[in-house]
């Protein structure tokens, strides 16, 4: 081992140490500031409010808070920066130099005295390692690009504070290290991957904040990563812009979520405010939503063509031109309004001060005058014009003016002859000879033409603000819901996502480069999988005869098929015999029913769990469907029922494909009965 290297960690070590007891000291101070500026506060709070002083003293109180958390974070990104303080070395000569530059990068930066020991990941200067081989290379600050030389290439392992192995390599992360990485046993959380960031990802991580990108990427692709170092990145470099409270991430579900929920405190950044559309959706219409689980159950279990096509057309930028030329036109032309007459004053003589809006007035306001807005916006600004009439007159001050905005938001509704939103939905199903629900839980499929209706005519009762957005599983949304996303968020945004993963409706690529130009993206497609072994990304590829896949040549066992008399014994027998050194292990069934009844079976014969809550993914062997396992990733999957009984039909082989696509390491199914034909015998070792 290289000497120099292991003083250079000693030091770096020491450098850390110094650096967390120096932040300790100064965040006790920061905290004893902070609780004896509260203690003041409350014990004066009279005195310093008849003094007009609280402003300040609140002021003064936040910006120490601000501090105290700021001094927190870095003291925990430090901490974190123990174990393995950096993972490469570059050696950079820049153009027109002859002195050689050693950069080390790690999570974050190392600096004493003036002096770089580490460089953060998210640096400039950093993206050399991701984006070049040995050889030319140049790097950009600001809009000034720096040209030079990269001498070497240097990749650590280095585990609880020691240097364990390191390679020198002419590619951006060596095979030997990548597939050492990859072959790791999955952790309850998704980890941060700065160490092994290829430089496509990379590219997509460092784009400009006002960038606005969709990617399109394979099962194991690390689009969700990417997004999620995407946010640590613009965290970094507009940290006095942007702060993690301001970034949203939109979450298929509450087990994804909590699956995704440590990757940003492992790179020292606080997490993202996250949420699910079908929580926006029961905030805003005050009624249960019918979760996509259960709808794909319903698809899985009572397989109905007339469903399917209307899934199909709901899912359509038809649906949407439909919805809105609805809404803008023969719903909008109901609107009609009155004369309203209001007597002020009264002279000696009997005679009345008036002021009057006539019908034509409001009718030129609101079909002319305020044409381009929805119609609640067209309502909130008449309202407030003629509200204002009173206040120029001196008939109201200000403060009354606001309720008679109020009062005549309320009287112009009243123009609307149907304004209740159940109503709406009806009268719109029926033109489009659709059967409207008249259940009291929301379908699926419909929550985002009753949130259009409500956001078009009342607009919304929450502030849903973000100054960066993440839409992951992309393709599970609808173009009402991507429309609703503008609606709600006018800010840049990263959308990721798996055409291929759609379980209830194909994806056509027309379909998603017109997405993109809805939302106003770059359009970006990663075709190589760092998830599964080569032999199981192989069988995923062809079983949905998917020509574009690139995988690490990582090798494995082929997934195969036991076709036995007792499945449940044959499920024990492969958890115990081949996969004993695994710590996650999914029963991936086609519906919750299987679930149920395979979970209720095999706890008879071993422990397991059925996975209903995110707590749930930290036992080992997990009993769960192919639409909550969608996002999250096993060392070992095991499909069972896998006859032709059970999976038969389009919807089918999309649920097979999902469910495949979950496994690193190894992939089985089981049987009783005959085999599926969507299983092609010769990818399969048949036992």
């Amino acid at each position: 081992m290289d000497t120099f290297e292991i003083k250079y960690l000693d030091k770096t070590k020491s450098v850390l140490e110094n650096k967390i007891k120096e932040i300790n000291e100064k965040a006790e101070k920061m905290t004893l500031r902070l609780n004896k500026g509260i203690k003041e506060l409350g014990d004066n709070f009279s005195e310093i409010q008849r003094g007009g002083d609280l402003a300040s003293a609140y002021g003064e109180l936040s910006n120490v808070e601000a501090v105290e958390h700021e001094l927190l974070r870095e003291k925990k990104r430090l901490n974190l920066q123990q174990s393995s303080p950096y993972f490469a070395r570059i050696d950079f000569t820049p153009l027109n130099k002859k002195r050689t530059q050693r950069i080390y990068i790690g999570i974050g930066n190392i600096i004493d005295n003036n002096k770089l020991y580490v460089a953060d990941w998210r640096a400039p200067i950093s993206s050399l390692y991701y984006d070049y081989s040995l050889g030319e290379g140049s790097f950009f600050i600001g809009k000034d690009e720096y040209k030079g030389i990269i001498e070497l290439k240097r990749q650590y392992k280095i585990e609880d504070g020691q240097l364990l192995s390191y390679f020198d390599t002419d590619l951006t992360i060596n095979d030997e290290i990548l597939q050492e990485i990859l072959s790791h046993n999955v952790s309850v959380k998704m980890k941060q991957i700065v160490s092994s960031i290829q430089k496509e990802q990379n590219a997509i991580v460092r784009c400009d904040l006002g960038d606005n990108i969709l990617v399109q990427g394979i099962a194991g692709s690390g689009k969700t990563s990417i997004a999620l170092h995407r946010a640590a990145y613009l965290l970094y470099k507009h940290r006095n812009l942007i702060k993690s409270s301001d970034i949203l991430i939109l979450s298929p579900n509450n087990i994804f979520s909590s699956y995704i929920s440590d990757v940003l405190p492992q790179l020292g950044e606080d997490n993202l405010v996250e949420t699910t559309f079908a929580q926006i959706a029961r905030t805003e219409l005050h009624r249960p939503i019918q979760t996509r689980e259960s709808m794909l159950d319903d698809i899985a279990t009572n397989p109905n063509q007339e469903q399917l096509n209307e899934i199909s057309y709901k899912s359509s930028y038809e649906y949407l031109d439909a919805l809105l030329r609805f809404l803008k036109g023969p719903f909008l032309e109901t609107f009609t309004p009155k004369t309203l007459r209001y007597a002020i004053n009264e002279n000696i003589n009997g005679e009345e001060e008036v002021i009057e809006f006539s019908e034509e007035q409001t009718k030129e306001l609101f079909f002319k005058t305020f044409k381009g807005y929805d119609l609640y916006e067209r309502i909130n600004k008449i309202a407030w014009q003629y509200a204002m009439v009173f206040t120029e007159q001196r008939h109201y001050s200000k403060e009354q003016n606001r309720g008679l905005k109020d009062r005549f938001k309320n009287i112009l509704y009243k123009f609307l002859p149907i304004r209740d939103i159940d109503k709406i939905y009806q009268i719109f199903m029926a033109r489009e000879n659709l059967t409207a629900s008249n259940e009291t839980t929301i379908k699926y499929m419909d929550k985002g033409t009753y949130l259009a209706i409500k956001h078009y005519i009342y607009g919304f009762e929450h502030d849903f603000s973000a100054k960066y957005l993440i839409i992951d599983e992309m393709q599970d949304f609808t173009p009402v819901d991507i429309y609703l996303f503008k609606k709600l968020w006018n800010c840049p945004c990263i959308v990721v996502g798996d055409v291929n993963q759609c379980i209830e409706k194909n994806v056509t690529d027309e379909y998603l480069q017109l997405t993109a130009d809805f939302l106003g993206c770059k359009l970006v497609e990663l075709n190589k999988t760092y998830r599964s072994t080569r032999e199981i990304a192989k069988f995923t590829n062809e079983l949905i005869g998917y020509d574009k896949i690139e995988y690490v040549n990582r090798p494995g066992k082929e997934p195969t098929l036991y076709q036995a008399n007792n499945q449940m014994e044959q499920i024990v027998s492969i958890i115990e015999n081949e996969c004993k050194s695994y710590d996650h292990i999914a029963i991936i069934c086609k519906c919750n029913k299987e679930a149920k009844v395979v979970a209720t079976k095999l706890r008879q014969l071993i422990d397991c769990t059925l996975m209903n809550e995110p707590e749930d993914y930290e036992n080992r062997i997990l009993v769960t469907t192919c639409a909550t396992a969608k996002g999250i990733e096993f060392d070992a999957v095991i499909i069972p029922n896998a006859d032709n009984e059970n999976y038969k039909n389009t919807v089918d082989k999309n649920i097979l494909y999902v469910s495949s696509t979950r496994a690193l390491h190894k992939l089985f199914f089981t049987t009783e009965k005959e085999p599926t034909a969507l299983l092609k015998n010769n990818f399969l070792q048949k036992v």
